[in-house]
Formats: C-alpha cells, structure tokens, sequence
C-alpha cells in the first residue's frame, strides 16, 4: 500500500506540471489585488505598448515624441499585457459600468455619461468581500450627475461590495485634495495657489497613490489581504499638471499624425460616425497647419505627457512599496484605463468612436510565479469580460455577479509567451449617440451604422482608414461578423437598435473620397446645382452614380428599420417604410425614386 500511494502521490504532482497553473494553485491564501485605472489615456503613451507597435504606429506625433513609462513597462515586462484589450464603450462612465460588473451598458443602466449603475446591478467587489478588505479610491462616476468637492464617502446604500470608500468621489477631474480627519475636499486647478508648498502631497494622484499605499500598509500589518480600486482621474482634461511635471515636456512640438491628415483632405473618406464638420479638402492644409501650431493645444499635450509621467512615477513608488514589505509576489497588480484618447489621430480629440486610440485600453497584469513574464495575450477582450476574468483568476467563485463576458482566465493563466484566439469575437457600441456598433477579433473590427459596413483588416490597414467590406476575400468572415453582431445588438439592446443601419452596402453607392479628377470636390457637391453639369463627364458620374442619376436598383441584402431586419422585397408591400431615408438609400426602385 505505501508503494501504491507513493506512486499516486508522484502522479498528481506530475499531473499539475503538465496542465495549465491555474489548475494546482494553492488557494488557501487569496492574493492581494490592486487595478490602477487612469482616465482617458491613449495606448502609445505607454512604452511597453509602443514596443508592440512598428515605427510608424508608435510615433504617431514624431519620432522623438513619446514619454518614458519605465514602472508601467515593468508591469507589462514582468506579467501580461493585453494587446486587444477594449472598452465596450468608448466613454467614461458606459465604460466604467460594464467593467466593475461584467454587463453591457444598457444591462447596468449607465449606458450614458453621468447615468446611474442600477442599485441591483453587482459588482467583482461584492465578491471579494468576504475574503478581502475592499477599498475604492478616486472618481466613481457611476451616481449620476453628483459633482461637489465635498462629495467623499456619501453613498452608504451604493457601496457595490467596496466596504471603505472614504476616499471615493463620484465626478469631476479634481486636481488637489485636502483631508482634515476624515474629511475630505476637493479642489480645481484655479486653487492651486492653496498647495504651492505641499504639491507633492496634495496634488491628486499623489494623494490617492499615498492613502492606498496607506491602506494596504495597514491591511498587511494587520495580517488582512486587501483588495484595492484606484481610479485616477489623470491624464483627462483638464490638461494641467503640477511642476515639475508641467515643464518637462515643453519642449516638444506633436504633428498631426499622418491618420488625422489624411482624414482632413477626406482622402481616403470617412465613415459618417468618424466625420468631423470643418474637414474639406479644401481647407485641409490651412486646418493641419492651424493643428500643429495652436499654442493651447501643443501645451495641453505637453501636460497630458506630464501627467502620464507623474502616474508612472507613482506607480513605481507602489512597486518599491510591494517589494520593500515582500507583498509583491501575493498581490495581482493590474494597470488600465477606461478609454482611450485620440489626440489627433483620423483628426480627432478625446474619444466617443470605434477606432483604436479611442476604444483600445491597457490591459497589464503582473502576478509573481502565477502569470509568465513578458506574455502578450493578442485575443480580443472587453471591459465585460475583466470581472469574471478577475474572479477567475483568483479562484473566487462568482455568487453575486451575473456577467455577460467572458471568463478570460485560463488564457491568462496558462503558460506561453504569446497568446491568440483569432475566433474570439467582442463587441462595442455607442453610447446615446446611438451611431455606431462594431464587433472586434485580434485582426478584424466590422463597424455598422447608418452609413453601412466598415470592415477594418487591423494588421494590413493598422491605421484603419481602407473598408475591406466589399473585398471577396474577405466575404466570409464579414458574414460571420456582421452575424455575430447583429444578434448582440438585438440580445444586449445595444443603442444602435433604437435607429436605422445598413447591414450591407447599398447598390447605388456614391464614393466619399474626393473625386479623382476634379480637385477639391465630393459627389455630395454635385448636389449644388450650378456643379449638376460635372454629371455629364464619365470619370465624375462613374464615382457618384447615384447622385448623377446613373444608378437606380434595388440592393440585395439587408438594412434595419422600425426593430426589424428588412429586405427590398418587403419595401414593395409596406409604403410607410419609403418614408425613412435608410429605406430610399437601399431600395430607391421600390420607393418609386427611380
């Protein structure tokens, strides 16, 4: 018998080597937790991000303009990093929503900005809670309109799991605090008279990054584990830092990246959810001119640099902090952000639509001998997929959460230094826009809207400006695509539902580019009827058929109107639905336009 059990003893341990970690871990002692979220950083102000990314993607606003993030960078060289990480919807508090409780916007109730997380919803903390002190720190943004600097720790009733939040304010992008006791107040950059001896310890982020460093000193020494929320409303506007962080960039000019050039001459178009009012091949250059050398701007994304240096820098500060009381190899440290921020790129500010420096996020782990160093996971994820993938990690069973997303944690935790389900497919949508939804693979983003299908090819096209859509190659996966997304936006009640939106390309298609041949003009010029004549040249009604008269058909495939798919066929037998403009675009012969 001790033989036999000798060998069964040797056979389980070989066992465990040979299946993923996560499987043999020791959970009897959970880990620590920390997620660090900043507010609306864009992914190639990040180093590790950058090193990802060709030449060409990673200075986007010149070759020596980019700021140095060597603490973010350990995270993601000593854990993973996610590089198609997204926010299932490019805003602030929709964003904020889904990724504390694993629901589509509209399931929370915080589908808009300033919206209300509903008091039933659940979030991973309430999970935690009974094995972890749960603490939440800086902007909430999930009470509804609520801003006032006094605004700390006034919610008993809407906790979600987090038993101190004394330290939680629901919005606004304060730049200093006081605390006086227990309490707390809050103060705009027009105050910043108040602190100019004590900046370092009053300025924001340093106050948050210092009392969670105190709160999980404290939970440590009382042999507690501790499961922490910072939320740090930095680099968000407004674009101002304190010194010396406010100087150290100033000698840097940004271009224009090459995407927002080109979305200025509309050359190659825009999809309708990516325009901006003032771009005209006309005034391009003088707009990209004005871009590069407005003074305002250039400082605000001379600071926004600052801000992401000081954020780095504190992060180190916590790194020491883990390594000096031996907590780092017990505690998963996770750095975010809840959206992204343009900054120029296809011409734009701030964030709001599907393209990648809006939508894609950080995403780095770091957890000591559980997670391989330097892993990169290219498999495409969402903000409702980070609290079962949490949960999962850390082998909490999910009693109160009810997620919609994925439980991404054997991918994480199991072994290999590059990671990548091609099939996995995502999914993203607008907020009360109501403009746009997209689903996402590691390579592929298909975006639906009222002005047809955008399929982006992120590998072949990593500045998304080419629509590969009517491309035969990729006829296939588009279907699966478009499928998959038409059956989320019906299932999740997506926003977009609530308009019209071409699920294929219509017949008679006018093209958005400039048209060749005739400088500085669109087919929607020959609207004017003193450019009706341009209509008689080939080369012009050859682009703009359907402006020019050239094409009327109906189209074959499907668009939405009124809650319901619809086809040509059932225009003829329905009058009412020609009244809507998708109906006229799609089947112009049915309407009678013909």
């Amino acid at each position: 018998m001790p033989g036999i059990l000798h060998h069964l003893s040797a056979f389980l341990i070989a066992a465990c080597f040979l299946t993923a970690k996560v499987l043999c871990e020791d959970t009897s002692t959970p880990p620590n937790v920390i997620i660090i979220m900043t507010d609306e950083q864009n992914l190639r102000t990040i180093g590790a991000y950058r090193d990802l990314m060709s030449n060409e993607q990673a200075f986007q606003w010149g070759q020596n303009v980019f700021v140095d993030t060597p603490n973010i960078d350990r995270l993601a060289n000593e854990g993973v990093i996610f590089d198609n990480f997204y926010a299932v919807t490019p805003l602030c508090t929709p964003s904020r929503a889904s990724f504390m409780t694993g629901l589509y916007p509209k399931q929370t109730g915080a589908w808009k900005n300033h919206g209300t997380l509903k008091k039933n919803k659940h979030s991973f903390a309430e999970d935690l809670m009974d094995t972890h002190d749960t603490v939440y720190l800086g902007k909430w943004h999930l009470n509804g309109v609520t801003k006032d600097s006094t605004d700390f720790n006034n919610n008993p009733n809407r906790k979600f799991g987090f038993k101190n939040t004394s330290f939680q304010y629901n919005r606004g992008h304060w730049k200093y605090f006081s605390q006086e006791k227990w309490k707390v107040t809050a103060y705009d950059w027009s105050q910043r008279g108040m602190f100019a001896n004590n900046e370092e310890q009053n300025y924001a982020t340093d106050f948050l990054f210092d009392k969670a460093i105190s709160f999980m000193k404290n939970k440590k020494d009382k042999g507690k584990n501790f499961a922490v929320m910072l939320s740090i409303a930095d680099p968000h506007a407004p674009n101002e830092v304190r010194a010396p962080y406010n100087e150290m960039y100033n000698h840097i000019s940004f271009q224009l990246p090459s995407t927002g050039k080109k979305a200025m001459r509309l050359n190659p178009a825009l999809p309708d959810w990516g325009q901006v009012d003032t771009f005209s091949p006309e005034t391009a250059e003088s707009n990209i001119s004005d871009w590069e050398n407005d003074t305002v701007l250039q400082k605000g994304m001379q600071n926004v640099f600052g801000m992401i240096k000081l954020i780095d820098d504190n992060v180190g500060k916590m790194l020491q902090f883990f390594d000096d009381e031996n907590l780092a190899d017990d505690t998963i440290v996770i750095f975010t952000s809840d959206h992204g921020d343009m900054m120029g790129e296809h011409g734009r500010l701030n964030k709001g639509v599907p393209y990648k420096a809006s939508a894609q996020v950080p995403m780095i782990m770091r957890w000591p001998n559980k997670i391989d160093s330097g892993k990169i996971i290219k498999t495409a994820y969402s903000s409702v997929d980070f609290a079962p993938s949490l949960l999962g990690m850390m082998s909490v069973e999910a009693k109160n959460i009810n997620s919609s997303g994925i439980d991404g944690s054997s991918e994480i935790m199991r072994s290999g230094q590059i990671s990548f389900n091609e099939e996995q497919i995502r999914f993203l949508t607008d907020s009360k826009m109501k403009r746009w939804a997209a689903a996402i693979t590691g390579q592929y983003k298909l975006v639906l809207s009222k002005d047809g299908p955008w399929l982006f090819d992120m590998i072949k096209d990593p500045d998304e400006m080419i629509n590969y859509y009517e491309d035969p190659k990729y006829t296939q996966l588009a279907s699966t695509l478009k499928n998959a997304l038409i059956d989320t936006i019906d299932k999740f009640n997506f926003p977009l539902k609530q308009r019209s939106y071409l699920a294929d390309t219509p017949e008679c298609w006018d093209s958005k580019n400039e048209i060749s041949g005739w400088d500085n003009n669109l087919c929607s010029d020959l609207n004017d009827i003193q450019n009706r004549p341009a209509c008689q040249w080939d080369f012009v009604s050859s682009q703009c058929p359907r402006v020019c008269g050239e094409c009327c058909h109906d189209s074959s495939g499907e668009f939405w109107l009124f809650k319901a798919m619809r086809t040509c066929a059932e225009i003829q037998e329905e009058e009412r639905f020609c009244q809507h403009s998708a109906a006229q675009l799609f089947c112009p012969e049915s309407c009678g336009l013909c």
